[in-house]
């Protein structure tokens, strides 16, 4: 306590250091906050460069698919390889095609020894070690039968005490869990499948709809085949990137981003109509 010689308190004296020690220790609490702050947004963007310098800029990958006529022919040309490469191109990334049967695809793409698979359906088993694009086709999956044996069609329940012709490592297996008595036959293609039902071998095949007229306008020997509407299935149809891949993210948002461009400007459009006319593929894929 100050007081004066007659005894009285400095009050005011007393206020004006109190207020003078506590602005000094404001200025020091700012300037603190101030430089962790700056601190804070310092660290903030040296992870933030530091991680983009770590995923080096993609110019070219690679992804694959089996042959799927008119898809896929057995050179990797075709719709898929047409718009896949159209959508990494807009983004400057070249694209090369290798073919080979679907299940060693996916393996290759699981072991990063390609970067993608071109065309894949999406299911729950996928999902948990796969990364999917933005669909960019919709397949129309139906049941194939003989002309001479046709079945009282009820969708996918018609498969019930019957055989079915497959390809290995489709999705659409999935669809036929829990299908009483069903004998099904796997193979390697779509065409060794309609070869099947046209010799009597199994009764019906599953076959995405455009896949079979392409099939049974280049094999006369197939007109005697029909498919069953409706379709058991409209699948959206999209590029696939295992997880352990260090770049899946940027792969999958490259190709989301030149999709959405190709469709805007036109090319998707002009490339879906080099082959597709009136729901079939027209007479140009029969060059390939």
């Amino acid at each position: 306590m100050i007081v004066n010689n007659d005894g009285k308190l400095k009050s005011h004296t007393v206020s004006t250091v109190n207020l003078r020690v506590w602005s000094k220790l404001s200025n020091k609490r700012l300037l603190a906050g101030i430089f962790m702050t700056i601190r804070l947004i310092y660290l903030v963007l040296l992870l933030f460069f530091t991680s983009i310098q770590a995923q080096p800029e993609i110019t070219k990958l690679t992804g694959g698919h089996n042959t799927w006529p008119p898809y896929i022919n057995e050179n990797g040309h075709g719709l898929i390889n047409d718009l896949v490469s159209a959508a990494f191109r807009a983004q400057g990334i070249e694209f090369e095609f290798k073919t080979a049967p679907f299940s060693r695809i996916v393996k290759m793409a699981e072991n990063n020894q390609i970067d993608l698979v071109a065309a894949l359906w999406t299911t729950e088993q996928r999902r948990a070690s796969m990364l999917f694009s933005t669909p960019y086709f919709h397949n129309e999956l139906v049941l194939i039968s003989n002309n001479t044996t046709p079945i009282d069609y009820q969708g996918i329940e018609s498969l019930r005490f019957r055989s079915v012709a497959t390809v290995r490592g489709y999705s659409y297996h999935a669809l036929l869990d829990g299908i009483d008595e069903l004998t099904i036959t796997d193979v390697l293609s779509l065409h060794t499948c309609l070869e099947l039902v046209n010799k009597g071998r199994v009764e019906l095949a599953i076959a995405d709809y455009l896949a079979f007229e392409y099939e049974r306008s280049k094999h006369p020997e197939f007109n005697q085949l029909k498919a069953y509407f409706p379709a058991i299935i409209r699948w959206p149809l999209h590029i696939g990137v295992s997880k352990a891949n260090p770049n899946a993210e940027q792969i999958i948002k490259r190709f989301n981003l030149g999709l959405s461009k190709i469709q805007q400007n036109g090319e998707y459009n002009q490339i879906l109509s080099a082959y597709i006319e009136e729901n079939r593929f027209i007479e140009a894929v029969k060059s390939y």
